[in-house]
């Protein structure tokens, strides 16, 4: 074999800008498709869950508002009528209701300050471990009040 032969076979070859760009392409491609599986097609899928059971929801209770999913030892939903509170399973099934004139967000917003030092940012309706609760949030902390008895269910920090 001769030198020139030898050089040419040592030698690497240059693929040219065309090559570089398809490569790019196919990385963005590839990255693009795994984003839209792993990370956007689980948060559309919960999307899809969450408007089904709201829809379910709402079938079962004609004329139901505000229906609110909520985290806290496991999943609920609440929402209200007229003339009623209602909070659901994570089966969609009714846990308890509560007439709707009970709802005192002014007691709670005055026990948290009182009791509790904390100025309420904002106060709505949960479930807690297995009754009805309010939800605190101020002053740097969470606190959950039973809905009836107004006593402390739980407590921590929040960012």
């Amino acid at each position: 074999m001769s030198e020139k032969d030898n050089r040419n076979k040592n030698h690497r070859k240059y693929h040219g800008p065309g090559t570089t760009l398809s490569l790019a392409a196919v990385l963005v491609l590839l990255v693009g498709i795994l984003w839209s599986l792993f990370i956007s097609g689980p948060a559309r899928i919960h999307d899809e869950e969450l408007a089904d059971a709201y829809a379910r929801i709402e079938e079962e209770v004609p004329g139901i508002q505000g229906v609110e999913q909520n985290i806290f030892d496991y999943i609920t939903y609440q929402g209200y009528t007229e003339d009623t509170l209602y909070w659901f399973d994570q089966k969609l099934d009714v846990i308890t209701t509560r007439d709707i004139s009970t709802l005192d967000y002014d007691k709670v917003r005055e026990i948290a300050q009182k009791d509790y030092g904390i100025e309420p940012d904002t106060v709505q309706l949960t479930f807690g471990y297995n009754s009805p609760c309010y939800e605190v949030i101020g002053s740097k902390r969470m606190l959950l009040l039973d809905y009836d008895t107004f006593s402390r269910v739980y407590e921590r920090q929040v960012r």
